[in-house]
């Protein structure tokens, strides 16, 4: 069934709209609608805005039991569209940390990101289709630790009590309301993956030297970035040198503004690394990296380093 919900909430930023799109994910679909009809965001926190990358939310503060189950009920994934939804602004999904893990919390993409939607877990379900100016301005205090000095998600399930004494300054909703739409009725938008008619051989041409185009400018700007990384690493090195100490960053491969951290979580095999707490996915390079630097610095730091001395990690 091709059925549509259109999805109005207010926020202390102001209002948001949202359309959800069955035929994207039927479980993530049917999964989302049945929270905002139950009222299972209302007054809670976007306690994970990291700007540039993603706005995080799903965590109720409901003393209905039934609602505060569903953060612990996971459904079942959808498999990608064919050819697969690329994440832009706006653009929604599940947070997941492994295959069937999808239960409550979601995210917003801020930014056209490669590496977002490519696991089954994180199939998009719906867009922003108004109102994303004010997601773009929820308030941020960096990522979650030890990314950044947000707020702990663990800490949150026992109320807000937790980021009002805390985090005083994140914004959250207020009520959502809900309204479904099916094919005919008026207020049915036209799916652009389903309902659009067949691009023409130009408009195919078009598109993939738009696409080259973008591809080609993101390869120049990470080309920048890693030069002025290097050139860093070079300083600090030169700093080492001198000091006989080492203040480094513990994982600064989790530092790419293309990470897939969703959820804190334990180690798990397959397909993604993950890191402690409660489900924080990795891609296989990035976990890899970040788990043997650490072990890496930690022995550097027995063998010479004193103990007055602290690794020191960066802010967002």
């Amino acid at each position: 069934m091709k059925e549509q919900a259109l999805i109005e909430c207010d926020t202390t930023k102001g209002p948001l709209q949202m359309r959800f799109y069955r035929a994207w994910s039927p479980h993530g679909y049917d999964r989302a609608v049945e929270l905002y009809e139950k009222g299972f965001f209302d007054d809670s926190h976007f306690f994970r805005a990291v700007p540039n990358f993603l706005v995080q939310f799903g965590i109720t503060y409901s003393s209905d039991q039934s609602l505060r189950d569903l953060m612990h009920h996971t459904i079942e994934d959808d498999p990608q569209l064919d050819p697969r939804i690329k994440f832009d602004v706006g653009y929604m999904s599940f947070a997941g940390s492994g295959p069937n893990s999808r239960t409550s919390q979601m995210f917003i993409a801020y930014g056209r990101n490669e590496n977002l939607g490519t696991n089954p877990w994180e199939t998009p379900f719906g867009i922003v289709e108004s109102g994303m100016e004010n997601a773009k301005q929820f308030y941020s205090y960096g990522d979650m630790p030890p990314w950044g000095k947000g707020p702990v998600q663990g800490k949150i399930y026992d109320g807000p009590q937790y980021i009002n004494d805390n985090f005083p300054l994140i914004d959250k909703f207020k009520s959502c309301s809900v309204k479904r739409f099916r094919p005919g009725q008026a207020g049915y938008a036209v799916d652009q993956y389903h309902d659009r008619e067949p691009k023409t051989d130009a408009e195919e041409n078009k598109s993939h030297l738009e696409q080259n185009a973008h591809e080609a400018l993101d390869e120049e700007e990470e080309e920048e970035e890693e030069e002025e990384g290097d050139d860093e690493d070079d300083e600090e090195q030169e700093q080492i040198g001198e000091e006989g100490g080492v203040e480094r960053d513990m994982a600064e491969s989790d530092r790419s503004p293309h990470r897939e951290l969703h959820r804190l979580g334990g180690l798990k095999s397959g397909n993604v690394e993950l890191l402690p707490g409660n489900g924080i996915p990795l891609s296989p390079q990035l976990g890899l990296a970040a788990l043997g630097g650490i072990a890496v610095l930690v022995y550097i730091v027995k063998s010479f380093v004193s103990p007055s001395r602290k690794l020191n990690q960066k802010d967002n």
